[in-house]
Protein backbone atom coordinates (compact mmCIF):
# COMPACT_ATOMS: atom_id res chain seq x y z
CA UNK A 1 0.00 0.00 0.00
CA UNK A 2 1.46 3.54 -0.90
CA UNK A 3 0.65 7.32 -2.38
CA UNK A 4 0.19 5.06 -5.96
CA UNK A 5 -1.40 1.90 -4.21
CA UNK A 6 -3.89 2.37 -1.97
CA UNK A 7 -6.04 0.21 -0.24
CA UNK A 8 -9.69 0.31 -1.74
CA UNK A 9 -12.38 -1.51 0.06
CA UNK A 10 -16.13 -1.93 0.19
CA UNK A 11 -17.71 -0.60 3.62
CA UNK A 12 -21.15 -0.80 4.42
CA UNK A 13 -21.42 3.41 4.25
CA UNK A 14 -20.01 3.00 1.20
CA UNK A 15 -16.02 2.87 0.37
CA UNK A 16 -12.87 2.96 2.41
CA UNK A 17 -9.91 4.37 0.81
CA UNK A 18 -6.53 3.66 2.89
CA UNK A 19 -2.97 5.09 1.64
CA UNK A 20 0.14 4.99 3.52
CA UNK A 21 3.37 6.06 2.40
CA UNK A 22 6.85 7.19 4.36
CA UNK A 23 7.38 10.65 3.79
CA UNK A 24 11.55 11.52 4.40
CA UNK A 25 10.62 14.19 6.95
CA UNK A 26 10.62 14.16 10.72
CA UNK A 27 6.82 13.88 12.60
CA UNK A 28 6.59 17.35 13.46
CA UNK A 29 7.28 18.79 10.45
CA UNK A 30 4.90 16.73 8.36
CA UNK A 31 2.27 16.91 11.01
CA UNK A 32 2.31 20.88 10.43
CA UNK A 33 2.31 20.34 6.92
CA UNK A 34 -1.37 18.89 7.29
CA UNK A 35 -2.48 20.68 10.33
CA UNK A 36 -1.20 24.17 10.06
CA UNK A 37 -3.88 26.14 7.48
CA UNK A 38 -0.69 27.81 5.86
CA UNK A 39 1.01 24.80 4.84
CA UNK A 40 -2.04 23.14 3.74
CA UNK A 41 -2.71 25.73 1.61
CA UNK A 42 0.58 25.29 -0.46
CA UNK A 43 -0.39 21.91 -1.83
CA UNK A 44 -4.16 21.01 -0.69
CA UNK A 45 -6.33 23.92 -0.14
CA UNK A 46 -7.42 26.67 1.96
CA UNK A 47 -9.23 26.84 4.75
CA UNK A 48 -11.08 28.55 7.77
CA UNK A 49 -11.59 27.58 10.94
CA UNK A 50 -9.99 25.86 13.82
CA UNK A 51 -8.03 23.15 13.63
CA UNK A 52 -7.86 21.59 16.97
CA UNK A 53 -10.21 18.82 19.09
CA UNK A 54 -13.74 19.80 18.44
CA UNK A 55 -12.84 23.22 16.14
CA UNK A 56 -14.72 23.35 12.65
CA UNK A 57 -13.34 24.02 9.12
CA UNK A 58 -14.20 24.54 5.91
CA UNK A 59 -12.36 25.18 2.23
CA UNK A 60 -12.56 28.35 0.78
CA UNK A 61 -14.36 28.47 -2.10
CA UNK A 62 -13.93 31.02 -4.90
CA UNK A 63 -15.96 33.74 -5.65
CA UNK A 64 -18.92 33.75 -3.94
CA UNK A 65 -19.23 30.06 -3.99
CA UNK A 66 -20.45 28.29 -1.01
CA UNK A 67 -17.40 25.91 0.97
CA UNK A 68 -17.08 22.95 -1.29
CA UNK A 69 -16.29 20.42 2.15
CA UNK A 70 -16.49 21.24 6.11
CA UNK A 71 -16.04 19.15 8.91
CA UNK A 72 -15.40 18.72 12.67
CA UNK A 73 -11.91 17.48 14.37
CA UNK A 74 -13.60 14.39 16.53
CA UNK A 75 -10.17 13.69 17.68
CA UNK A 76 -6.61 14.78 17.97
CA UNK A 77 -3.44 13.49 19.61
CA UNK A 78 -0.73 15.84 18.05
CA UNK A 79 1.62 14.61 16.53
CA UNK A 80 0.68 11.44 16.37
CA UNK A 81 -3.05 11.62 14.53
CA UNK A 82 -6.25 13.51 14.19
CA UNK A 83 -9.88 12.19 12.93
CA UNK A 84 -12.71 14.58 11.06
CA UNK A 85 -15.57 14.70 9.84
CA UNK A 86 -15.44 15.53 5.80
CA UNK A 87 -18.10 16.36 4.74
CA UNK A 88 -18.44 17.28 0.91
CA UNK A 89 -21.47 19.74 -0.06
CA UNK A 90 -24.54 17.14 -1.47
CA UNK A 91 -23.06 14.26 0.33
CA UNK A 92 -23.16 12.06 3.33
CA UNK A 93 -20.43 13.02 5.91
CA UNK A 94 -17.58 10.57 6.41
CA UNK A 95 -14.66 9.97 8.33
CA UNK A 96 -10.92 10.70 7.83
CA UNK A 97 -8.34 9.69 10.02
CA UNK A 98 -4.72 10.17 9.62
CA UNK A 99 -2.13 8.51 11.64
CA UNK A 100 1.63 9.16 11.88
CA UNK A 101 5.01 7.27 13.17
CA UNK A 102 8.64 8.00 12.79
CA UNK A 103 10.21 5.25 11.28
CA UNK A 104 13.44 4.86 9.63
CA UNK A 105 13.90 7.06 7.08
CA UNK A 106 11.15 9.63 8.05
CA UNK A 107 7.60 9.48 9.04
CA UNK A 108 5.13 6.81 7.84
CA UNK A 109 1.66 8.58 7.02
CA UNK A 110 -1.64 6.41 6.78
CA UNK A 111 -4.94 8.28 5.28
CA UNK A 112 -8.22 6.27 6.10
CA UNK A 113 -10.89 7.99 4.27
CA UNK A 114 -14.38 5.96 4.91
CA UNK A 115 -17.93 5.90 4.07
CA UNK A 116 -16.95 7.71 0.56
CA UNK A 117 -19.20 7.14 -2.30
CA UNK A 118 -17.63 8.96 -5.09
CA UNK A 119 -15.01 7.21 -6.59
CA UNK A 120 -13.44 10.40 -7.75
CA UNK A 121 -11.90 10.46 -3.59
CA UNK A 122 -9.35 7.92 -5.06
CA UNK A 123 -7.59 9.94 -7.59
CA UNK A 124 -8.47 13.31 -5.90
CA UNK A 125 -6.64 11.83 -2.48
CA UNK A 126 -3.35 10.67 -4.67
CA UNK A 127 -2.97 13.85 -6.22
CA UNK A 128 -3.22 15.83 -2.85
CA UNK A 129 -1.02 13.47 -1.69
CA UNK A 130 2.01 13.75 -4.12
CA UNK A 131 1.44 17.27 -4.02
CA UNK A 132 2.20 17.04 -0.04
CA UNK A 133 5.08 14.92 -1.16
CA UNK A 134 6.56 17.26 -3.69
CA UNK A 135 6.03 20.19 -0.58
CA UNK A 136 7.79 18.41 1.82
CA UNK A 137 10.74 17.97 -0.44
CA UNK A 138 10.54 21.10 -1.95
CA UNK A 139 10.16 20.47 -5.14
CA UNK A 140 7.79 22.07 -7.77
CA UNK A 141 4.46 20.00 -8.34
CA UNK A 142 5.20 18.17 -11.58
CA UNK A 143 1.72 18.97 -12.80
CA UNK A 144 -1.55 21.24 -12.07
CA UNK A 145 -4.32 19.78 -9.81
CA UNK A 146 -6.40 19.18 -12.68
CA UNK A 147 -4.57 17.51 -15.22
CA UNK A 148 -2.88 14.85 -13.07
CA UNK A 149 -6.13 14.01 -11.16
CA UNK A 150 -7.80 13.38 -15.40
CA UNK A 151 -4.56 11.52 -15.57
CA UNK A 152 -5.16 9.26 -12.78
CA UNK A 153 -9.27 8.89 -12.91
CA UNK A 154 -9.64 6.21 -15.31
CA UNK A 155 -7.32 3.56 -13.15
CA UNK A 156 -9.34 4.71 -10.56
CA UNK A 157 -12.30 4.05 -12.10
CA UNK A 158 -11.53 0.52 -13.19
CA UNK A 159 -10.60 -0.14 -9.50
CA UNK A 160 -13.61 1.09 -7.94
CA UNK A 161 -15.60 -0.29 -10.97
CA UNK A 162 -13.89 -4.13 -10.08
CA UNK A 163 -14.92 -3.80 -6.36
Amino acid sequence: MSITSPVIEKHPSGYRLVYEDVYATGIRDLWQAITDRDRIARWMVDLTGDLRLSGTWSVVAEGDAPPWAAGTITACEAPRSFTTTWHAIEEEPTELVVTLEEVEGGTRMRLVHTGIRSIFYGAGWQTYLERLQAHLAGQPFAQDWDARFAELSPEYEERFGAL
